[in-house]
């Protein structure tokens, strides 16, 4: 029966992937959909029938799926802590509707860590990302009032197939890093593959994206860097992830001091928009610390703190722009130091178990857990629906498949 399902099961979870990354919303909903709160009915009825399937399909395996589920604890609390956060919510009705598509996300997750092994995985992401990349230069080059930003801040950047040019960013940065790594498995469609990587990094530069730039480049020399160490001291490891991490602070600050790291038709990318919010944001943190103001809710059009900020901040901004705020605003410092002692877990495991066995499977973990660290700084995906923390935690979820149980293993390194 499983193998019967299969071919249903991968388109299933292409166009999955599809719409929670925001694919094509453009082109549903109209070309002037943004980046806040999108509620449609035809979204609402194609993600009810994407979580019925998903739980369906964990329900045939619920064995594997429990064993999956419990393999990452911090998770199911968080999870725990974002429903009862809908009690304390000024907007109990969007906290619910954030609630939902937070923990369908982390199901979809679960299904694909707990039912494809890592190559499998890595080719959804490329029958993913190559429809992503094909559709997007379609719409920017043929149809650019679909796939071109023409807001007055940022007019003239491409979004392709999605909302904004921030999604476009950080979809090609997963889309290079798959197509890297299938590069590596497939040596025989090697040039296609990297091809792919090149187009990815095409369609950031159109994006103007300078932080999914600046990450290409990291996690690109974060890997070249790796496949030359090989350490089994603990004590190595963790050094070694301290000075990474050291190192995308480095970057991060990097791309707040200098305005012009990134000029593309004359405009000056900067982040002091940024710096700003979060500045404002702190004053309201101070007022609800332990526990925020509910999942999803902060931001919301319909609550009086989003009315206050959007007063004084007249950009109207739909989220914080920093996932570490985020997670603050929405879970409070209970919510962040929890989800903060969890990553850095599977940071360091993912880090070793590269190290100590050369699994080209936790290099991918980890490269993928350090894009999230540095990404956040100016953007969000952390403990969201969106397709990347989807991509992140199924992931993580994989870890829970022992590599002696993969024949033959793994043992190629990045070249």
């Amino acid at each position: 029966m499983k193998k019967s399902i299969r071919p249903f099961e991968n388109v299933f979870s292409v166009i999955s992937l599809l719409l929670f990354s925001n694919g094509f919303y453009s082109i549903i909903l109209g070309e002037t959909v943004g980046q806040g709160d999108i509620d449609s009915p035809a979204l609402r009825l194609a993600f009810i029938g994407i979580y019925f399937i998903t739980i369906s399909l964990l329900a045939f395996r619920w064995q594997r799926t429990l064993m999956f589920l419990s393999s990452h604890l911090w998770v199911l609390f968080l999870l725990g802590l974002a429903l009862a956060s809908i009690s304390w919510s000024s907007v109990p009705e969007i906290a619910f509707r954030k609630v939902v598509a937070l923990i369908g996300g982390t199901l979809f997750a679960l299904y694909l860590g707990s039912s494809y092994d890592f190559k499998q995985q890595l080719r959804i992401y490329g029958w993913t990302f190559g429809i992503s990349i094909f559709f997007s230069f379609l719409l920017a080059l043929a149809l650019p009032q679909y796939g071109i930003m023409n807001t007055d801040a940022i007019v003239g950047a491409w979004k392709g197939i999605f909302p904004h040019k921030n999604g476009l960013g950080e979809s090609m940065f997963a889309s290079f890093i798959s197509f890297y790594f299938l590069s590596l498995l497939h040596k025989e469609r090697r040039l296609f593959f990297q091809i792919c990587c090149f187009l990815s990094v095409i369609l950031i530069y159109f994006a103007e994206s300078a932080t999914s730039l600046m990450s290409v480049l990291f996690i690109f020399v974060t890997a070249q860097g790796l496949k030359r160490l090989s350490l089994q001291s603990k004590k190595s490891v963790f050094l070694i992830l301290l000075f990474l991490i050291f190192t995308s602070l480095i970057l991060f600050l990097f791309l707040i001091n200098f305005n012009t790291f990134l000029s593309v038709n004359g405009k000056d990318i900067t982040l002091s928009g940024r710096t700003l919010l979060w500045h404002t944001l702190w004053q309201f943190i101070q007022q609800k610390p332990l526990l925020g103001y509910g999942y999803g809710s902060f931001f919301s059009g319909q609550s009086r703190t989003a009315y206050l900020l959007w007063q004084i901040h007249d950009w109207s901004p739909v989220h914080s722009h920093n996932g570490y705020i985020q997670l603050w605003i929405d879970l409070g410092l209970i919510g962040l130091v929890v989800f903060l002692l969890g990553y850095a877990n599977c940071l360091f495991r993912s880090l070793y178990g590269y190290l100590a066995s050369k699994d080209l499977k936790m290099l991918w973990i980890f490269l993928f857990l350090m894009y999230d660290l540095f990404s956040n700084c100016t953007e969000v995906s952390f403990f969201t629906g969106g397709n990347i923390w989807i991509i992140t935690l199924a992931s993580l979820y994989s870890m829970k498949v022992k590599t002696q149980k993969t024949t033959p293993k793994i043992v190629a390194s990045p070249s």
